[in-house]
């Protein structure tokens, strides 16, 4: 006879055994999957938000060369964990580049993370599934770049503490859908810590999750409240650093003059306004929502309620970020950012599809194998084509989904098309990331160059004078030279000495309102200036030493005192005009 006892000793030890066996498949999975996004997206140190960071990092803000410097100093009030964490490391840490790769890399690896846990309420458990749900994500189109109508960051090219975020969102969404509020919590918490209005943007759909539990009689109001009470309190120190953050702002919650919601109109309104937003952009973000919805409420599919409820919140505090800018105009509401929680829907929608797509890729699904291999080819295709192609795929499958029998040729024709996505698509993906990458790659190592050599080679308190940012938004094309125009975040991290004014500095002005006036004047000054003779002689009415312009003559001389392939600089003399190429050097440097 059997002992009963042992038996269920013995079943119970499996179980315990496979958990960790399933995590750590999850996790190996995860890496590999993270790493060929991180080639499909590759990496660069500098780009765009990395102006905020950078000065942050590097302590710029305790240097006297910044003392009044309006831009620089707004940063000590950044508030978000991370950069409260990483404030003046360069100083112990001079690899900072590498840091930020690191960072980089485990952000996307959290992503993949979350998006393999979420999977698993939609099916996706098996090691085969993991994989080929896995390389589906990768290879989504709308993943790449920013959400639309929103402007959220998804799979980039550079590190941004937001974009840690969107595994941690994901693992939220799967805690609180398994019940887990405690841990759900403590992961908002944490997403509060590194990106406060992320955090908010979340609190509906985990509200609605509880919801969806409590109709569903898996929870009862006083089990709910009694798990999110304990995560509150585990979670409450990450979320009092990061209040009192914001308290140690002397601008925060005082009354302004400034109207943010006009200024956002000149700054960044993608955020946040949405009659900003082009018809087009609103229509793809459309598009993707559909797709997201056709997946997760599939007849028949074995789609978790819990996820479909999390989605519709995320729907929900979209739409109320449409309508927020129309009913009030406080600050603290508009800079909730809420048209950027797209992120979100974003996220829901490629898992949702992946994992539809993954399902139907199984050996018993043969009337939907076809379907299945064309989702995944379109999915890798970018914009209203990629869009429009697979919801058209999905429309026509519901249509057609009555019992039939299936011609033998349709799993040869999805094999074909599977291949041209493994053979063709994917590898023209990466091609174009690599092809971007090394572009503004070229771009950051010219301003990387010319920091060092300001740093060595003029007084600690020189200004300079930058180039006019150049409009490379929405161009099929960029070339190396406006990419060197756009891409100067890394110049003052490299150099230590002040720049004038620039476009992306206009970002403080949420922080510190009294900015305003000294940015908006400055660049209107600046954006008047059509010719380097005229940079000159602004430069020398407000005592700006040098002027960084693009090379008029790709070799010959023109009076600058140092040149990289497309940038010169300028030493600006008393009457305005270009110091030859021979004006003394300076012999005041930079200590440490």
């Amino acid at each position: 006879m059997v002992d009963v006892n042992v038996t269920s000793d013995m079943v119970g030890r499996g179980r315990a055994a496979s958990i960790p066996n399933a995590w750590a498949e999850t996790g190996l999975i995860a890496v590999f999957a993270s790493a060929i996004s991180v080639l499909r997206t590759g990496f660069v140190f500098g780009l765009t938000n990395n102006i905020n960071y950078l000065p942050i990092v590097a302590g710029l803000y305790n240097e006297p060369q910044y003392h009044d410097d309006g831009f620089i100093q707004s940063l000590r009030y950044f508030a978000s964990g991370l950069w409260l964490m990483l404030s003046g490391t360069e100083k112990y840490f001079d690899n900072v580049p590498l840091l930020f790769f690191v960072l980089f890399c485990l952000s996307r690896l959290l992503s993949f993370v979350g998006f393999l846990c979420c999977a698993s309420l939609l099916g996706v458990t098996e090691r085969r599934d993991k994989i080929i749900f896995s390389l589906i994500v990768c290879f989504i189109a709308f993943l790449d770049g920013y959400s639309y109508a929103g402007s959220g960051g998804l799979f980039i090219n550079y590190f941004s503490h937001s974009e840690i975020a969107n595994g941690v969102a994901l693992l939220a969404i799967y805690f609180a859908a398994r019940g887990h509020y405690t841990a759900a919590v403590v992961a908002a918490g944490i997403i509060f810590f590194i990106n406060a209005f992320f955090a908010v943007w979340l609190v509906l759909p985990l509200m609605l999750i509880g919801i969806c539990h409590l109709s569903q009689r898996k929870a009862t109001i006083g089990q709910i409240s009694s798990r999110v009470l304990i995560g509150l309190i585990l979670c409450s120190p990450l979320v009092l650093v990061v209040v009192n953050g914001f308290l140690a702002n002397p601008e925060f919650g005082r009354p302004s003059s400034l109207d943010l919601a006009s200024f956002l109109r000149e700054y960044y309104p993608g955020h946040v306004l949405i009659d900003t937003i082009s018809f087009g952009d609103i229509a793809r973000l459309l598009g993707v929502t559909l797709i997201g919805a056709l997946a997760l409420f599939w007849p028949r599919q074995a789609a978790a309620p819990e996820l479909r409820a999390a989605y519709l919140g995320a729907i929900l505090i979209y739409l109320i970020g449409i309508v927020v800018p129309f009913v009030t105009r406080s600050s603290l509401m508009l800079n909730l950012h809420l048209l950027r929680s797209s992120t979100v829907i974003h996220l829901l929608a490629a898992l949702a599809i992946a994992a539809l797509a993954t399902n139907w890729l199984r050996r018993d699904k043969e009337a939907v194998f076809l379907p299945a291999c064309l989702i995944v080819l379109f999915l890798t295709l970018d914009g209203w084509a990629g869009l429009g192609l697979v919801a058209a795929v999905l429309t026509f499958t519901l249509l057609a989904m009555e019992p039939r029998p299936v011609p033998s040729y349709q799993r040869a024709v999805g094999y074909l098309v599977l291949a041209s996505a493994v053979c063709i698509a994917g590898p023209l993906a990466i091609r174009s990331g690599l092809d971007f990458q090394r572009i503004c790659s070229e771009a950051v190592a010219e301003w990387t160059e010319i920091g060092k050599w300001a740093r060595n080679s003029t007084p600690l308190t020189a200004t300079f004078l930058i180039p006019r940012r150049p409009e490379v938004d929405g161009r099929a094309e960029v070339s190396v030279a406006d990419m060197a125009l756009d891409h100067q975040g890394v110049f003052e991290f490299v150099s230590h000495r002040r720049i004038w004014v620039d476009f992306k500095r206009g970002g403080s002005v949420v922080l510190t309102p009294s900015y305003y006036p000294t940015w908006r004047s400055r660049l209107t000054d600046v954006e008047g200036l059509n010719s380097l003779a005229e940079r000159m002689a602004y430069a020398s009415r407000n005592g700006i030493g040098y002027v960084i312009d693009i090379c008029q003559s790709p070799e010959a001389p023109n009076g600058e005192i140092y040149r990289t392939k497309r940038l010169c600089v300028f030493s600006v003399n008393a009457n305005g005009s270009a110091a030859g190429k021979h004006a003394p050097p300076s012999t005041e440097r930079f200590a440490g």
